[in-house]
């Protein structure tokens, strides 16, 4: 019996609904497709006041108390300023970010250039938001992508800095060919960001790396971009200046001993 995140069946049961996989990894018990079909799911029933394992959907589908990394960012990623580099058409990074409803349609995808597994997606938003979680579904035959390093708040992100530079966060990935597993980020780490930034440095062993969903999950805010943006700008500003009255202080202890 293959476990949970190698395509294994999805646990179910009145104990928590977030399944603990391996640590920095959750699974939502009913596969989060109810969150957006309002139905269907894995042999447990969802309607009425009885019934099922004690938690109803609401209105679309929502499937809250089994859905604790949050709901979708798609509406408010800026998807025609979504860029990809590396790949091998244009405007197949934008593609692959899809509702959760469509996560298992195959026809829109992001591919690499051949015998170059490398990708870097920026995703920007339209107000900052807190990133909770992302899913992520990889191509078969090796083509998923089994690393990521998580950028913030930048747009200058190229082939060789991603390579040099600490991101926020680095995660190990799982083949998960069916969308079931929620990889959770820091959350004072991805607090109120106004871009998102993935660099994939390699996959399975495919000579190119295949991606057919990225979903992410966390919460919007009514904070607007350009505010989040001048607000990190600030905060930079401030700490050169300190480190330049920093300096300036050494200085002057030099120059009177």
């Amino acid at each position: 019996l293959l476990p949970p995140w190698r395509g294994g069946p999805c646990l179910d049961g009145d104990t928590d609904a977030s399944i603990d996989l391996r640590p920095g990894v959750t699974m939502s018990a009913c596969r989060e497709e109810a969150e957006e079909s309002g139905g269907g799911g894995h042999g447990h029933s969802h309607g009425g006041s009885s019934g099922g394992h004690g938690h109803s959907h609401g209105a679309g589908g929502s499937c809250a108390p089994e859905d604790p990394d949050g709901r979708s960012l798609l509406p408010f990623i800026d998807l025609d300023k979504v860029t990809c580099l590396n790949e091998r058409e244009e405007g197949m990074g934008r593609s692959i970010l899809k509702a959760f409803a469509d996560k298992q349609d195959e026809t829109k995808f992001l591919v690499s250039e051949e015998d170059d597994p490398e990708l870097i997606i920026h995703i920007p938003f339209t107000v900052a938001v807190k990133l909770k979680s992302f899913c992520i579904i990889g191509g078969a035959n090796g083509e998923a992508p089994s690393k990521v390093k998580l950028f913030t708040n930048r747009e200058d992100v190229d082939f060789e800095m991603a390579q040099d530079a600490a991101g926020v966060q680095e995660l190990e990935l799982s083949e998960d060919f069916d969308g079931i597993i929620d990889y959770p980020v820091k959350a004072a780490k991805f607090n109120m960001i106004s871009s998102l930034t993935m660099f994939i440095p390699e996959n399975f062993g495919g000579d190119s790396t295949r991606i057919t969903f990225l979903g992410l999950k966390g919460e919007g805010t009514t904070a607007r971009r350009g505010i989040v943006e001048c607000t990190y700008e600030a905060r930079a500003q401030m700490r050169d200046h300190e480190t330049t009255r920093a300096d300036a202080d050494v200085g002057n202890r030099t120059t009177l001993s």
